[in-house]
Protein backbone atom coordinates (compact mmCIF):
# COMPACT_ATOMS: atom_id res chain seq x y z
CA UNK A 1 0.00 0.00 0.00
CA UNK A 2 1.44 3.45 -0.91
CA UNK A 3 2.63 5.58 1.99
CA UNK A 4 -0.04 8.25 1.48
CA UNK A 5 -2.78 5.61 1.68
CA UNK A 6 -1.21 4.10 4.82
CA UNK A 7 -1.11 7.50 6.53
CA UNK A 8 -4.74 8.14 5.55
CA UNK A 9 -5.76 4.70 6.87
CA UNK A 10 -4.02 5.11 10.23
CA UNK A 11 -5.40 8.63 10.68
CA UNK A 12 -8.90 7.29 10.08
CA UNK A 13 -8.30 4.60 12.68
CA UNK A 14 -7.05 7.24 15.14
CA UNK A 15 -10.16 9.38 14.68
CA UNK A 16 -12.41 6.38 15.30
CA UNK A 17 -10.47 5.37 18.41
CA UNK A 18 -10.04 8.91 19.81
CA UNK A 19 -12.84 11.14 18.43
CA UNK A 20 -11.67 14.16 20.44
CA UNK A 21 -8.10 14.06 19.11
CA UNK A 22 -8.69 17.11 16.91
CA UNK A 23 -5.74 17.88 14.63
CA UNK A 24 -3.56 15.08 15.98
CA UNK A 25 -2.37 12.36 13.64
CA UNK A 26 0.18 11.37 11.00
CA UNK A 27 1.44 13.54 8.16
CA UNK A 28 4.13 13.34 5.49
CA UNK A 29 6.71 16.13 5.55
CA UNK A 30 9.78 16.17 3.29
CA UNK A 31 9.42 12.49 2.56
CA UNK A 32 9.23 11.44 6.23
CA UNK A 33 6.27 10.55 8.42
CA UNK A 34 5.55 12.80 11.40
CA UNK A 35 3.08 12.48 14.27
CA UNK A 36 1.24 15.46 15.74
CA UNK A 37 0.39 15.06 19.42
CA UNK A 38 -0.26 17.58 22.22
CA UNK A 39 1.00 20.53 20.19
CA UNK A 40 4.23 18.79 19.23
CA UNK A 41 5.47 17.27 15.98
CA UNK A 42 7.22 13.95 16.51
CA UNK A 43 9.58 12.05 14.26
CA UNK A 44 11.87 9.02 14.20
CA UNK A 45 15.60 8.59 14.61
CA UNK A 46 17.33 5.26 14.02
CA UNK A 47 20.40 4.05 15.94
CA UNK A 48 22.35 1.12 14.49
CA UNK A 49 22.90 -2.15 16.36
CA UNK A 50 26.15 -3.93 15.48
CA UNK A 51 26.67 -7.68 15.66
CA UNK A 52 29.48 -9.66 17.19
CA UNK A 53 32.93 -9.63 15.58
CA UNK A 54 32.85 -8.41 12.00
CA UNK A 55 29.10 -8.88 11.56
CA UNK A 56 28.46 -5.18 10.95
CA UNK A 57 25.07 -3.52 11.32
CA UNK A 58 22.32 -6.09 11.96
CA UNK A 59 19.41 -3.81 12.89
CA UNK A 60 18.30 -0.45 14.24
CA UNK A 61 16.59 0.84 17.36
CA UNK A 62 13.98 3.57 16.81
CA UNK A 63 14.08 6.67 19.02
CA UNK A 64 11.37 9.29 19.34
CA UNK A 65 12.37 12.79 18.20
CA UNK A 66 10.62 16.08 18.95
CA UNK A 67 10.76 17.89 15.61
CA UNK A 68 8.77 21.00 16.54
CA UNK A 69 6.58 22.54 19.22
CA UNK A 70 8.90 21.98 22.19
CA UNK A 71 10.56 25.28 22.97
CA UNK A 72 11.31 24.14 26.52
CA UNK A 73 13.62 21.36 25.38
CA UNK A 74 11.67 18.58 27.12
CA UNK A 75 13.09 15.09 26.36
CA UNK A 76 11.13 13.18 23.74
CA UNK A 77 10.00 10.48 26.17
CA UNK A 78 8.40 13.17 28.34
CA UNK A 79 5.72 13.41 25.63
CA UNK A 80 4.09 10.40 27.27
CA UNK A 81 3.47 12.54 30.35
CA UNK A 82 1.04 14.57 28.22
CA UNK A 83 -1.38 11.62 28.02
CA UNK A 84 -4.55 12.39 29.97
CA UNK A 85 -5.30 8.80 31.01
CA UNK A 86 -4.11 5.23 30.55
CA UNK A 87 -6.20 4.71 27.42
CA UNK A 88 -4.63 7.71 25.73
CA UNK A 89 -1.15 6.64 26.81
CA UNK A 90 -1.65 3.15 25.35
CA UNK A 91 -2.97 4.72 22.15
CA UNK A 92 0.02 7.10 22.02
CA UNK A 93 2.47 4.26 22.58
CA UNK A 94 1.01 2.31 19.67
CA UNK A 95 0.95 5.44 17.52
CA UNK A 96 4.64 6.08 18.19
CA UNK A 97 5.53 2.51 17.23
CA UNK A 98 3.38 2.90 14.09
CA UNK A 99 5.29 6.12 13.31
CA UNK A 100 8.59 4.26 13.57
CA UNK A 101 7.33 1.36 11.43
CA UNK A 102 6.20 3.76 8.70
CA UNK A 103 9.55 5.54 8.64
CA UNK A 104 11.35 2.18 8.68
CA UNK A 105 9.52 1.30 5.46
CA UNK A 106 11.13 4.29 3.77
CA UNK A 107 14.62 2.96 4.44
CA UNK A 108 16.06 0.96 1.57
CA UNK A 109 19.12 0.07 3.64
CA UNK A 110 17.10 -1.74 6.32
CA UNK A 111 16.15 -4.80 4.26
CA UNK A 112 17.24 -7.88 6.16
CA UNK A 113 17.74 -6.04 9.45
CA UNK A 114 15.48 -5.85 12.48
CA UNK A 115 13.65 -2.88 13.98
CA UNK A 116 13.83 -2.51 17.75
CA UNK A 117 10.94 -0.65 19.40
CA UNK A 118 10.35 0.40 23.00
CA UNK A 119 7.05 -0.48 24.68
CA UNK A 120 5.88 1.87 27.43
CA UNK A 121 5.60 0.06 30.82
CA UNK A 122 2.07 1.40 31.32
CA UNK A 123 0.88 -0.56 28.30
CA UNK A 124 1.88 -3.80 30.01
CA UNK A 125 -0.01 -2.74 33.14
CA UNK A 126 -3.10 -1.52 31.28
CA UNK A 127 -3.54 -4.26 28.67
CA UNK A 128 -4.51 -7.55 30.27
CA UNK A 129 -4.13 -10.01 27.39
CA UNK A 130 -3.65 -10.53 23.63
CA UNK A 131 -0.41 -8.57 23.74
CA UNK A 132 0.89 -7.75 20.28
CA UNK A 133 -2.39 -8.47 18.49
CA UNK A 134 -3.25 -4.86 17.63
CA UNK A 135 0.29 -3.97 16.60
CA UNK A 136 0.53 -7.12 14.47
CA UNK A 137 -2.29 -5.66 12.37
CA UNK A 138 -0.36 -2.40 12.08
CA UNK A 139 2.74 -4.25 10.90
CA UNK A 140 0.75 -6.24 8.37
CA UNK A 141 -0.51 -3.00 6.80
CA UNK A 142 3.11 -1.84 6.59
CA UNK A 143 4.27 -5.08 5.00
CA UNK A 144 6.26 -6.10 8.08
CA UNK A 145 6.05 -9.28 10.14
CA UNK A 146 6.66 -9.71 13.90
CA UNK A 147 9.87 -11.68 13.27
CA UNK A 148 11.45 -8.42 11.99
CA UNK A 149 10.60 -6.65 15.27
CA UNK A 150 12.37 -6.61 18.64
CA UNK A 151 10.20 -5.19 21.41
CA UNK A 152 12.14 -3.63 24.29
CA UNK A 153 10.45 -3.88 27.68
CA UNK A 154 11.58 -2.27 30.93
CA UNK A 155 11.66 -4.16 34.24
CA UNK A 156 12.27 -2.40 37.55
CA UNK A 157 13.34 -5.72 39.09
CA UNK A 158 11.17 -5.39 42.19
CA UNK A 159 7.47 -5.79 41.40
CA UNK A 160 5.69 -9.07 40.78
CA UNK A 161 6.97 -10.22 37.36
CA UNK A 162 3.88 -12.35 36.62
CA UNK A 163 2.09 -9.84 34.36
CA UNK A 164 5.28 -8.96 32.50
CA UNK A 165 6.08 -12.66 32.04
CA UNK A 166 2.61 -13.25 30.56
CA UNK A 167 3.02 -10.30 28.18
CA UNK A 168 6.44 -11.56 27.05
CA UNK A 169 5.09 -15.07 26.46
CA UNK A 170 2.19 -13.70 24.37
CA UNK A 171 4.48 -11.46 22.34
CA UNK A 172 6.83 -14.36 21.64
CA UNK A 173 3.95 -16.62 20.61
CA UNK A 174 3.18 -14.09 17.87
CA UNK A 175 6.76 -14.14 16.62
CA UNK A 176 8.19 -10.98 18.18
CA UNK A 177 11.60 -11.06 19.79
CA UNK A 178 11.76 -9.54 23.26
CA UNK A 179 14.57 -7.61 24.93
CA UNK A 180 14.66 -6.66 28.61
CA UNK A 181 16.09 -3.15 28.57
CA UNK A 182 18.46 -1.52 31.08
CA UNK A 183 19.12 -4.71 33.04
CA UNK A 184 21.20 -3.91 36.11
CA UNK A 185 19.90 -0.37 36.64
CA UNK A 186 17.63 -1.38 39.51
CA UNK A 187 18.29 -5.08 39.93
CA UNK A 188 20.38 -7.88 38.39
CA UNK A 189 18.25 -10.79 39.58
CA UNK A 190 19.09 -13.70 37.26
CA UNK A 191 16.32 -15.92 38.61
CA UNK A 192 13.83 -13.19 37.72
CA UNK A 193 15.40 -12.90 34.26
CA UNK A 194 15.02 -16.65 33.78
CA UNK A 195 11.34 -16.43 34.73
CA UNK A 196 10.72 -13.59 32.27
CA UNK A 197 12.43 -15.59 29.49
CA UNK A 198 13.19 -12.82 26.96
CA UNK A 199 15.33 -13.36 23.86
CA UNK A 200 17.80 -10.57 24.60
CA UNK A 201 19.01 -8.81 27.74
CA UNK A 202 20.34 -5.26 27.29
CA UNK A 203 22.71 -4.13 30.02
CA UNK A 204 22.21 -0.73 31.58
CA UNK A 205 24.77 1.98 30.87
CA UNK A 206 25.92 1.89 34.52
CA UNK A 207 27.56 -1.50 33.84
CA UNK A 208 29.68 -0.49 30.83
CA UNK A 209 32.17 1.36 33.02
CA UNK A 210 34.26 4.46 32.48
CA UNK A 211 37.96 5.22 32.40
CA UNK A 212 39.56 3.79 35.55
CA UNK A 213 36.74 1.31 36.12
CA UNK A 214 36.84 -0.79 32.95
CA UNK A 215 38.48 -3.80 34.61
CA UNK A 216 35.51 -4.12 36.96
CA UNK A 217 33.10 -3.58 34.06
CA UNK A 218 34.81 -6.32 32.07
CA UNK A 219 34.55 -8.79 34.96
CA UNK A 220 30.87 -7.98 35.56
CA UNK A 221 29.92 -8.16 31.88
CA UNK A 222 31.90 -11.36 31.29
CA UNK A 223 30.05 -13.03 34.16
CA UNK A 224 26.70 -11.74 32.90
CA UNK A 225 27.51 -12.93 29.37
CA UNK A 226 28.17 -16.42 30.70
CA UNK A 227 24.87 -16.41 32.62
CA UNK A 228 23.00 -15.11 29.56
CA UNK A 229 24.35 -17.99 27.48
CA UNK A 230 23.37 -20.44 30.22
CA UNK A 231 19.81 -19.09 30.05
CA UNK A 232 19.81 -19.20 26.25
CA UNK A 233 19.71 -15.39 25.91
CA UNK A 234 21.64 -12.97 23.72
CA UNK A 235 23.52 -10.18 25.47
CA UNK A 236 23.37 -6.58 24.25
CA UNK A 237 25.75 -3.92 25.57
CA UNK A 238 24.68 -0.34 24.89
CA UNK A 239 25.99 3.18 25.52
CA UNK A 240 29.44 2.39 24.09
CA UNK A 241 31.11 5.77 23.72
CA UNK A 242 34.87 5.10 23.45
CA UNK A 243 37.22 2.43 22.01
CA UNK A 244 38.11 0.97 25.42
CA UNK A 245 34.44 0.34 26.20
CA UNK A 246 34.05 -1.30 22.80
CA UNK A 247 37.04 -3.54 23.48
CA UNK A 248 35.64 -4.55 26.87
CA UNK A 249 32.21 -5.29 25.38
CA UNK A 250 33.70 -7.46 22.64
CA UNK A 251 35.98 -9.31 25.03
CA UNK A 252 33.00 -9.97 27.29
CA UNK A 253 31.30 -11.77 24.40
CA UNK A 254 28.40 -9.41 23.70
CA UNK A 255 26.13 -10.46 20.84
CA UNK A 256 24.81 -6.94 20.11
CA UNK A 257 26.71 -3.67 20.45
CA UNK A 258 25.22 -0.19 20.48
CA UNK A 259 26.37 3.33 21.31
CA UNK A 260 27.50 6.67 19.95
CA UNK A 261 30.91 5.27 19.02
CA UNK A 262 29.21 2.85 16.62
CA UNK A 263 26.50 5.20 15.38
CA UNK A 264 24.42 8.02 16.79
CA UNK A 265 20.64 8.19 16.31
CA UNK A 266 20.00 9.62 12.84
CA UNK A 267 17.12 10.17 10.44
CA UNK A 268 18.26 7.36 8.14
CA UNK A 269 19.36 3.77 8.66
CA UNK A 270 22.86 2.51 7.95
CA UNK A 271 23.31 -0.34 5.46
CA UNK A 272 22.55 -3.72 7.00
CA UNK A 273 25.11 -6.44 6.41
CA UNK A 274 23.43 -9.51 4.96
CA UNK A 275 24.84 -12.92 5.89
CA UNK A 276 26.79 -14.54 3.10
CA UNK A 277 25.37 -17.62 1.49
CA UNK A 278 27.62 -20.68 1.77
CA UNK A 279 29.27 -21.72 -1.45
CA UNK A 280 28.01 -24.85 -3.10
CA UNK A 281 30.46 -27.65 -3.63
CA UNK A 282 31.76 -27.90 -7.17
Amino acid sequence: MPLTELVHYFNKRRRLARPGAGGEGFEIVDGRVRLRFAGRVLGTLFQPVVGQGEAGVIGHEAHLQVVAGDAGGVPAQAVFLEARDDDELVHLDRSVRTLHALNFLLEREQRGGFLSLNVHPQLIRSVSDHHGHVFEGVLARCGLTPDRIVLELADDGFGDPARLAVAIAEYRERGYRIAIDNFGRHSADLERLERLAPDVVKLDRCLIGHFGHLSLAKRVMTELAAEARRLGLQLAIQCIENPLQLQVAREAGADWLQGHLLGRPAVGCLPVVRPRRPRRAA
